[in-house]
């Protein structure tokens, strides 16, 4: 045997124990099921949190007057906990299912992922990207909370993947899923806990080129679910058109998944922004846009949140200023609220101080709480020398 078919040979034999290593610790994560089949879920989301005590805080990447970049621990009402500086500016958080840890992601094409005590804002580990890998801002554990689940870039292909980190091996990484498409953005995980739910945008970027898009005559996003034991897609959906982008997305507690889009053609098309999958559905059902609202809404949705039942989602339009409302059950956009560079919104339960609602947050610093029929609780509150970042993250 010459060396090259050697060293094929030797290549294939490491690969294929490391799939046995990984489907050995992934076969071990247990099941931690509710009536109903839900799943206890690690999640920043409304959702994932039934079963445990609502902490009253959420977590948000920020950034200062000078540009510093930091995550925030924040309550409801806009009081800050503590805030500790990061390295690379970040997006997405996540809450860790039984530990008083919070993870924050950076943004692409970041290469770090911060683990922060909760109560005392303490840095407990620092995660670094895979050679030729980079995160795109979002992740999200396994019910038992003993694995970390990604979204990466596989940078020479241009490929999105989906990364698993061993919990209790130091965060070691240990494998990795395809994602199904191309610029995996945000992940959760479907509450029957054996699913994750990824918005593959489809728009191709490099390091070298920065956020430069660079495939966009060609893109195609999609809607996938994935089964985070095999890697196997059990379901895919593709947007009406090829330039509508899915970025981020929310999933209630039955399983509704609701997404927006960012539509990256012309200007003044009129496309829906806002998609919804409900349970046993094979089909994405796109929301329609009322047309005297293309223009403001720029065709850009930041985040999306959606109440534990399934009854009303948010989505913030922050080119427009616009916080929007839609009736899940009619599909329709129900109202809109006027403020001003709005892009985090995140559904919280009701605690002694504030009722149950959205926390919505600004590029201006500002938090505001709105109650579940969409009506001003709290605030605006702002935060001095705070420039929030696109999301929320449920504690």
């Amino acid at each position: 045997m010459n060396k090259t078919a050697q060293g094929t040979l030797e290549s294939r034999r490491a690969d294929a124990h490391q799939r046995r290593r990984l489907l050995k610790a992934l076969a071990c994560t247990p099941m931690m099921g509710l009536p109903g089949g839900m799943a206890v879920a690690g999640g920043n989301n409304a959702a994932s949190a039934q079963g445990r005590e609502p902490l009253g805080v959420a977590i948000s990447a920020c950034d200062d007057d000078t540009g510093q970049h930091f995550a925030s621990c924040t309550s409801y009402q806009g009081v800050e906990r503590w805030r500790q500086p990061i390295r690379q500016r970040a997006h997405g958080a996540t809450r860790h299912p039984h530990k008083p840890w919070a993870l924050i992601f950076s943004r692409r094409p970041g290469t770090e992922i911060n683990v922060f005590d909760l109560d005392s804002g303490e840095r407990i580990a620092r995660i670094e990207a895979a050679p030729d890998r980079h995160f795109y801002g979002h992740g999200v554990f396994s019910p038992d909370g003993g694995l970390l689940y990604t979204t990466e870039n596989a940078i020479a292909p241009g490929e999105g993947r989906i990364g698993i980190y061993d919990v209790n091996r130091d965060f070691a990484r240990i494998g990795e899923f395809a994602s199904g498409g191309i610029g995996p953005h945000e992940i959760r995980l479907h509450p029957d806990g054996q699913q994750l739910i990824i918005a593959n945008g489809g728009i191709l970027t490099r390091p070298e080129t920065g956020r430069v898009k660079l495939n966009l005559d060609s893109m195609q996003s999609n809607l996938t679910l994935l089964d985070r034991v095999s890697g196997e897609i059990r379901w895919q959906g593709e947007p009406s058109h090829h330039q509508l982008s899915l970025r981020h997305l929310d999933v209630s507690r039955e399983g509704v998944i609701v997404a927006g889009y960012q539509y990256q053609g012309p200007a003044a098309d009129h496309r829906p922004l806002v998609v919804m999958k409900q349970p046993g559905s094979d089909r994405l059902q796109e929301l329609p846009l009322p047309r005297e609202y293309v223009a403001q809404f720029k065709q850009y949705i930041a985040s999306v949140a959606v109440s534990p039942d399934g009854r009303l989602a948010v989505a913030t339009a922050p080119r427009g200023n616009l916080i929007t409302l839609w009736n899940l059950a009619t599909g329709e956009l129900d109202t809109t609220l006027d403020f001003a560079d709005c892009a985090g919104v995140l559904a919280v339960p009701a605690t002694q101080q504030t009722p149950a609602g959205f926390v919505v947050s600004n590029g201006r610093g500002e938090w505001l709480l709105i109650d579940e029929e969409g009506l001003p609780a709290l605030g605006p509150v702002r935060l001095a020398n705070t420039h929030w970042d696109n999301h929320l993250a449920l504690m």
